[in-house]
């Protein structure tokens, strides 16, 4: 497990700085557009920018046309495979208590229930009951698949609503914002 946090640091490392090159690139195009755009209002409603400075204005229309969902995107991909091994020794607890405290049944109650023939497990036709044991002691990989699907389902719902509540609105919108 620390092989593979220790990869995921790195594989997310190498990510952010992909993800911090490709931001750089865009903010050189986003400066070029907010000096054509701050050039196009001065000259057509100079009234409409009063009370705000070339780089009042360049900071909105960063904010406005920076694309979020690249930086989003890699947060939650990142945190999701950060909280791997968290999720994994938290989902071993949780299943631990379970079974201590008798929320589980154990293998051999469930063992018992199926039909056996004749020393056979009528589930298994040709396995011997010890092999029933075995199968049910792996059917706790399910709870992992679903505790580790709804782990990642909270982190997505959460950098969702994230996303949506720092939305930033149209351009004409947030410099009335900004100037009042």
């Amino acid at each position: 497990m620390v092989w593979f946090f220790l990869f995921t640091v790195a594989l997310v490392a190498a990510l952010g700085g992909l993800f911090w090159y490709w931001r750089s690139r865009v903010e050189i195009e986003i400066v070029e557009g907010a000096a054509i755009e701050w050039a196009h209002l001065q000259k057509h409603e100079p009234e409409f920018l009063e009370g705000m400075s070339e780089e009042e204005f360049n900071a909105v229309y960063k904010r406005v046309h920076m694309p979020r969902f690249p930086g989003y995107a890699l947060a939650a991909f990142g945190t999701f495979l950060l909280s791997m091994p968290v999720g994994f020794g938290v989902l071993t607890g949780v299943l631990w208590v379970a079974g201590k405290i008798g929320l589980l049944p154990e293998p051999v109650e469930v063992a018992d229930r199926l039909l056996i023939e004749d020393g056979q497990v009528r589930f298994f036709q040709d396995a011997p009951p010890e092999a029933a044991l075995y199968y049910i002691e792996d059917l706790a990989g399910f709870y992992y698949f679903f505790g580790i699907l709804i782990i990642w389902l909270i982190i997505v719902a959460l950098f969702m609503r994230r996303y949506h509540a720092k939305r930033p609105g149209y351009l004409r919108d947030e410099i009335i914002r900004a100037r009042g």
